[in-house]
């Protein structure tokens, strides 16, 4: 009797199963299939449409304050929101005000406008900008380019109506962006930083995204270059600062603002210049001495002059910082030098831990010739340079001592190929310092490390005391020359400008 139970109470379950998709499959036939959308904000659902283009224009309709404000034609869903099609027979169909209004409250609609990435270099990560006009982009790329050469030259070199170097003058070549730039078609939200004018781009690439400006009123007595100093800027980036003026003797007139921001820009614009122009070699001074005379005998022999000569040379400059490697050569000497000699009495000194004979020497230009000096002593990107930068003679050319002493420190530990940051060598990479007594020292950095002298080493003027590389914190071959009032390797002295040895 359970068995029998059992079995009718299966079928009577297959007749109801089977029913019911008679009844169903009856009811699909008579009934239309409806396409509908699902709206999904931010992965959830917020209800269901008919008609999904009715949704883009009640959104477009009801955000006529943000089609005033950047000035375009129609505003669009967020990025957040994705309408899925999907088919029904019993569709529920929300109210689109309903659905609009879930919308709104998350104040976020986009407009059609433009992804700008910047991609990473050696100086800069990579970063994204948003634009609703190309030609944003264009005019402040412009705009950043002429804070680091004038518009004739950058026109002249676009236009290809550079004459020809064969006199004084220069030409560029190779202009470019190092970064690459794409851009590509995009909704951007009103909630993120849109740049519609090429000016607030153009500064903000020059000076650095989200940067305070810091002004100074020009004061009587002011210079260009005392400003700077004050500042914490070189001339140069005075100048880029403030293009208005066209060279660092320009006239400023009291009571007028200029901007004293430091630059920090955010792509790299490279050239190369190649340039001849008119060199002044400063003439030597050569001691000698008579004996017989009392010390304070002095007595010219043979009045210096100074050599002129024509030299051209070809570098690349980065956001109107030379490279530190520059290739020189000499084309015209148009007058020789004549080295001053001069005869004095004798005399002894005393200096340091060491009792030499005071030859009476002039100082030296520590590399040879041809040379440029592509960095001075300066503040450059709001640190001091402490030093001269000296290309042109190329790796493995000669460093000579600039004037007699005792080698107090030489270290020769890191690679002959530097790079940029490195902190080998304290950035000096390989270097020698020398005292010269009267608390004069002289420090010669980022030489190869074969150095020709060593610790405790008596040397004279002159004398070859290692040779150009590129170790430490370099760009590119040259020589970091600095001048210390006081021993600079124990944390002491006071560096100074070199050029103030050879006046």
């Amino acid at each position: 009797m359970k068995f029998r139970e059992k079995i009718i109470t299966e079928l009577i379950c297959i007749v109801i199963i089977f029913l019911f998709f008679l009844v169903n499959s009856v009811y699909q036939k008579d009934t239309p299939v409806t396409k509908m959308y699902n709206v999904y904000l931010d992965g959830e659902v917020i209800g269901s449409i008919k008609d999904k283009n009715a949704l883009y224009a009640l959104i477009d309709e009801r955000q006529q304050t943000i089609k005033d404000k950047y000035h375009v034609e129609s505003v669009y869903p967020p990025n957040g929101l994705e309408i899925v099609e999907e088919f029904s027979y019993n569709p529920k169909v929300s109210d689109l005000n309903d659905i609009y209004n879930d919308i709104e409250k998350t104040n976020d609609f986009t407009i059609y406008g433009y992804k700008v990435h910047v991609s990473e270099s050696t100086d800069h990560q990579a970063f994204d900008i948003n634009i609703l006009d190309k030609s944003v982009l264009e005019e402040a790329i412009k705009k950043f380019i002429l804070a680091f050469v004038s518009e004739s030259d950058y026109n002249n070199y676009i236009n290809g109506t550079q004459e020809e170097l064969d006199d004084i003058g220069h030409i560029y070549e190779d202009m470019d962006i190092l970064e690459d730039i794409t851009i590509k078609e995009s909704y951007i939200s009103i909630n993120d930083k849109i740049y519609e004018n090429s000016d607030e781009l153009a500064q903000e690439l020059l000076f650095g995204f989200n940067y305070q400006e810091h002004s100074y009123t020009i004061k009587e007595g002011d210079t260009i270059e005392s400003i700077s100093e004050a500042n914490t800027l070189n001339t140069q980036e005075f100048l880029i600062a403030n293009p208005k003026y066209t060279s660092k003797d320009s006239l400023l007139t009291v009571g007028d603002k200029v901007n004293i921001t430091l630059i920090a820009p955010q792509l790299s614009f490279s050239y190369d210049i190649n340039e001849i122009e008119e060199v002044v070699t400063e003439f030597n001074t050569k001691i000698e001495r008579d004996n017989t005379q009392s010390p304070s005998y002095f007595k010219i022999t043979q009045q210096g002059v100074n050599g002129l000569k024509i030299q051209e040379k070809r570098y690349t400059v980065v956001n109107g910082e030379p490279n530190t490697s520059v290739d020189v050569k000499d084309r015209e000497i148009i007058r020789e030098v004549v080295d001053q000699i001069t005869v004095r009495g004798r005399v002894d000194s005393v200096w340091g831990f060491q009792s030499i004979q005071d030859t009476g020497s002039g100082w030296r230009w520590p590399t040879g010739n041809p040379f440029a000096v592509t960095s001075e002593f300066a503040w450059r990107w709001g640190k001091q340079h402490n030093g001269m930068d000296i290309s042109g003679t190329g790796w493995g050319s000669k460093i000579y001592a600039a004037n007699d002493g005792v080698v107090v420190y030489a270290s020769s530990t890191c690679p002959d190929n530097g790079s940029y940051p490195n902190n080998c060598g304290g950035g000096y990479g390989n270097y020698v310092v020398i005292d010269h007594g009267n608390n004069y020292y002289t420090l010669y950095g980022h030489m190869l490390q074969n150095l020709a002298v060593k610790n405790g080493q008596r040397v004279s003027r002159g004398q070859v005391v290692g040779y150009m590389g590129n170790s430490g914190q370099s760009k590119g071959t040259h020589l970091h020359f600095g001048f210390s009032i006081g021993n600079p390797t124990n944390g002491g002295g006071s560096w100074q400008n070199p050029r103030n040895l050879f006046r």
